[in-house]
């Protein structure tokens, strides 16, 4: 997370760039103020979704599976989907199974594999709690227009594009 309040001054960024040089100071203002914004809607979704008892892969998990709410998934495909590791989503998984959020379900011709699938008390909790998530995203995009909102998600999209160059690199 990246909470940092005191962010530098375009004089103090223009005075590292005379020690650095190939430093950029507007990359690393922008830079600077996107990882801010970014840890505070990490922070404000956690809360959001915090109320409702659910965690942030909780979250992602079951909104996936939402997504198609009477199918069956497999535990991989979930993690490719959710972004995390085999071993991340089975601890997951157990703990929606647990809370009686998923279900798992044997393969019917290879007891290797399983499936999962969302429980009726996973949909109820999905009911409640999405109204209060789907209203806080729009306060939060409130102040942009669409025209604004789809030029954020193209350049957003090109902050992507460098992410994956540096990690190609």
């Amino acid at each position: 997370m990246f909470y940092l309040k005191d962010l530098p001054t375009d004089t103090s960024l223009h005075e590292f760039s005379r020690r650095y040089p190939n430093m950029n100071p507007s990359a690393i203002r922008t830079c600077a103020e996107l990882l801010r914004t970014g840890s505070e809607l990490l922070t404000t979704f956690e809360t959001v979704l915090g109320n409702h008892g659910l965690s942030q892969g909780r979250f992602l998990t079951l909104i996936v599976m939402n997504r198609n709410p009477d199918d069956e998934v497999s535990p991989s495909f979930l993690a490719e989907k959710v972004g995390v590791r085999r071993a991340t989503i089975t601890g997951l998984l157990d703990r929606l199974e647990r809370d009686d959020l998923i279900e798992r379900l044997a393969h019917q011709r290879d007891r290797r594999k399983i499936g999962v699938r969302l429980t009726s008390k996973a949909r109820q909790v999905l009911a409640a709690m999405l109204p209060d998530y789907y209203r806080s995203i729009a306060k939060i995009m409130a102040n942009l227009t669409e025209k604004e909102r789809l030029e954020l998600m193209s350049l957003l999209g090109k902050v992507n594009q460098g992410l994956s160059a540096l990690s190609e690199a």
